[in-house]
């Protein structure tokens, strides 16, 4: 069943997430009805923000707990330690 006036399901579906991310990681800072009657660009803004914010703080606790970034490029070859090249099998 289409209508004319209203949003698509999938359309209602995306507002609803941002809905709900805005007042989840807004941390009160907004009320549903808030967004729900927020601009797009504002609410787009909002969303950007808190994105570069969760990006920022994954960043630091890799650092702190010295988490690398894993290179998934197939043509770097990792090194093995000199212990594992070196040992010989034990003799019988």
């Amino acid at each position: 069943m289409s209508t004319f006036f209203g949003l698509t399901p999938a359309y209602k579906s995306i507002i609803l997430d941002e809905i709900h991310t805005l007042c989840y990681f807004g941390q009160g800072g907004f009320t549903h009805d808030e967004v729900y009657n927020m601009p797009v660009r504002y609410r787009h803004y909002h969303l950007k923000k808190i994105s570069e914010y969760i990006e920022k703080q994954n960043e630091a606790m890799n650092k702190r707990d010295g988490v690398m970034e894993v290179s998934t490029k197939p043509s770097e070859k990792v090194q093995l330690p000199d212990f594992v090249t070196k040992v010989k099998a034990p003799k019988k």
